[in-house]
């Protein structure tokens, strides 16, 4: 039996997995994305199924693993990774093990724990089943997505968990518990009489939770569960006294239906994306993604068929969270209430959506309905209008002109009012012309006009910041040349190396170069434990080189040539500033290296 980082590399594939956090295009024996460390257009990420590594051959030149990948993209550290893809490979760590200790991974377990006895005491509570079932959500679905009930109970969860052998102070770590306001310090349930959703990050880890309250006349009959953990008899524990006007005796207006988990180590609101974890791959295998607005409405989303949904929790979609999805897909499908569209986040995350160069469309339901209720009423309704969803401008032309008078001065200067501003997101400046033609002939106006109306809007606004990317060190000619050699060189057969390379005598501008080309004249057989990774990155390099190159021999002689050129000329610099340093003691010895210096150059030009 090997170590557990070998059994989780033979378990996992490389692509298969990548393909959870990137869309990869087939490219002849390999696969290819737009790198995710860096921004660019042309893709240079590149995955290799046979070797089980990655690279990124443009302008970061990232490269390793699975284990890299995942410790790069979710900014976790080795033991971090290593338990995440034990998960991933169901192999069974030992808990003992000091390299999958650390206290992001403690918090995971107990937030895991916490959604298993939420889980529980939804079966245990009939009113909040209740609820759930109607709201159209079955069993299965429940069990799915692992919904479950919070009690009436103001330390129900700390007492549960502590039988857990989870401290109180990870527990509020972990965003499930805060302090009173009295002054105490005391420590209570954050999350009281409750329908429970737990987030998942990518991987399925449970990360945090919303809570939604019930509506009142189903509070009264939602008497809290008895013990599971022997918490004691039914009813609320005590609690503190200027706490209880939040109690769900006292609940009154003015308790959120929502409430969600704060920013914790683990949990960061402007990444998650709740379902996420069930949806991703079918929103790379659709190339579409489903934005709704909350928890239930893509929970019945998914139970109607339409798995591609995610929800943002009533809040604009993020820059990051824009980020994860554009390296999925490149549409995005919003729902909107038809008499409520555009007093929503969803308006503010359409905005937004248009800088990462998303196709923007929105799926209109039947008026009064969000998804969840559309659903409930028919899952066809919903799918009907996910499958009929517009493009968001046309959209927005088709309700504002039903809106106002078009026949009215005032009536025209209010519909490109609202119109302008969309027509201003666009990137594509074809599309733009397209619809400012369309708001022209609608309105009976010049076109000229409609144009200097539209830059009146000013100037674009500015692509979203993103986040912070360590400096990229810009690679030098010298360094491009020497990694193309090497990476050709890799390809050729054994006599093809010998033949054009004896008694000749290549430089290079670092140690690790030459070492990996001495390990590849040698065929790999002299290459050590710390060399074995650089030299297989470079006859990757060398496959994603063949898929482009017609003639590999014709190449390497080329990058054989420019390399001994860039040689030879550092080389005559070299000499050129001995002699010159000399003065007219210049010794027979440099000035005949001088010289047969110059006639090599000339014989390689």
């Amino acid at each position: 039996m090997g170590s557990p980082v070998e059994d989780i590399k033979a378990r996992l594939d490389i692509v298969e997995f990548i393909q959870s956090y990137v869309r990869l295009d087939k490219a002849g024996t390999n696969y290819k994305a737009p790198c995710p460390f860096h921004s660019e257009k042309t893709p240079s990420f590149f995955v290799s199924p046979s070797r089980q590594i990655w690279h990124c051959f443009g302008g970061c030149g990232e490269g390793g693993d699975i284990f890299t990948f995942v410790m790069k993209i979710e900014g976790l550290d080795f033991p971090e990774a290593l338990r995440l893809l034990a998960g991933r490979a169901g192999i069974e760590l030992k808990r003992e093990d000091p390299r999958i200790r650390s206290e992001r991974n403690h918090l995971y377990d107990v937030a895991e724990a916490a959604a298993k006895l939420f889980e529980r005491n939804l079966l245990m509570t009939d009113a909040a089943k209740e609820y759930v079932r109607s709201r159209g959500i079955t069993e299965e679905t429940a069990r799915g997505f692992r919904i479950g009930w919070a009690p009436d109970q103001w330390d129900w969860l700390l007492r549960g968990l502590a039988a857990k052998g989870f401290g109180a102070d990870a527990v509020e770590k972990v965003g499930l518990a805060l302090r009173s306001s009295d002054g105490s310090g005391r420590l209570h349930d954050r999350f009281r009489s409750r329908v429970m959703f737990p987030i998942a990050d990518a991987n399925a880890r449970v990360i945090g939770f919303g809570g939604r309250a019930l509506p009142d006349a189903d509070v009264a009959r939602a008497t809290p569960s008895k013990s599971l953990m022997g918490q004691g008899d039914s009813g609320t524990s005590a609690m503190p006294l200027n706490e209880a006007a939040t109690s769900v005796a006292g609940r009154g207006s003015g308790t959120p239906k929502y409430i969600n988990t704060p920013q914790t180590l683990i949990y960061d609101k402007s990444r998650a994306l709740y379902g996420f974890d069930k949806a991703k791959q079918v929103i790379r295998a659709k190339n579409q993604v489903i934005v709704t607005e909350g928890y239930m409405d893509c929970v019945m989303s998914h139970q109607a068929g339409v798995t591609q949904t995610i929800a943002v929790s009533g809040t604009a979609l993020t820059v990051p969270q824009l980020s994860i999805l554009r390296r999925l897909c490149d549409t995005m499908i919003c729902s909107f209430d038809a008499d409520a569209a555009g007093d929503s986040a969803t308006r503010r995350s359409l905005a937004l959506a248009a800088q990462f160069d998303f196709s923007r469309r929105i799926a209109v339901i039947p008026s009064g309905k969000d998804p969840a209720d559309a659903v409930a009423e028919d899952p066809a309704l919903w799918r009907a209008a996910v499958e009929d969803a517009r493009p968001v401008v046309a959209f927005y032309f088709d309700k504002v002109f039903r809106a106002e008078n078009r026949d009215t001065a005032e009536g025209k200067k209010r519909i490109s009012q609202a119109l302008l501003p969309l027509v201003a997101e666009l990137t594509d400046e074809i599309e733009k012309a397209h619809w400012i033609a369309q708001l022209s002939e609608r309105l009976g106006v010049a076109e000229e006009a409609t144009w200097k109306e539209l830059r009146k809007q000013g100037a674009p606004a500015p692509p979203p910041a993103k986040p912070a990317e360590e400096k990229i060190a810009v690679p030098t000619r010298r360094d491009l040349v020497e990694e193309r050699f090497l990476a050709v060189l890799a390809l050729m057969p054994d006599e093809v190396r010998k033949r054009e390379l004896a008694e000749r005598q290549i430089e290079f501008s670092t140690a690790l170069s030459g070492e990996i080309f001495r390990a590849l004249m040698a065929d790999g057989a002299t290459a050590v434990a710390e060399l074995a990774p650089h030299v297989e990155s470079v006859r990757f390099r060398g496959e994603v080189l063949r898929e482009i190159v017609p003639d590999m021999e014709k190449e390497f002689m080329v990058a054989r040539r420019e390399l001994e050129l860039m040689c030879v000329r550092e080389r005559l610099a070299v000499l050129g500033r001995k002699i010159a340093e000399s003065g007219h003691d210049v010794g027979a010895t440099l000035q005949q290296e001088y010289r047969a210096t110059v006639e090599c150059l000339r014989h390689l030009s």
